[in-house]
């Protein structure tokens, strides 16, 4: 976690391009860790694809969006908090 809010610190600087680093290897982390779709995974997934789109890198980000909430609705279900709020 505190790789990820080190990231979230950097992105509110303005500092996106230390942030996407930090953002990415923290995902790469936890896909290894914890699988692909668990929800902490997910929410590395999500925390990225909002960087991506503060850069302008926005097919990038629906991918990875696009993929937080298929692995939500499949973990979670099409009705969970999360889920909804990917």
């Amino acid at each position: 976690i505190s790789m990820n809010n080190l990231a979230m610190l950097l992105m509110e600087q303005g500092k996106l391009g230390e942030a996407e680093s930090l953002f990415r290897c923290a995902l790469e982390g936890r896909e290894k860790q914890l699988g692909a779709n668990h929800p902490d995974t997910l929410d590395s997934v999500n925390n990225l694809a909002v960087l991506l789109m503060e850069q302008g890198k926005l097919g990038e980000a629906e991918t990875l969006l696009t993929r937080a909430l298929g692995g939500r609705e499949e973990q979670l279900g099409a009705s969970h908090p999360d889920t909804l709020g990917s």
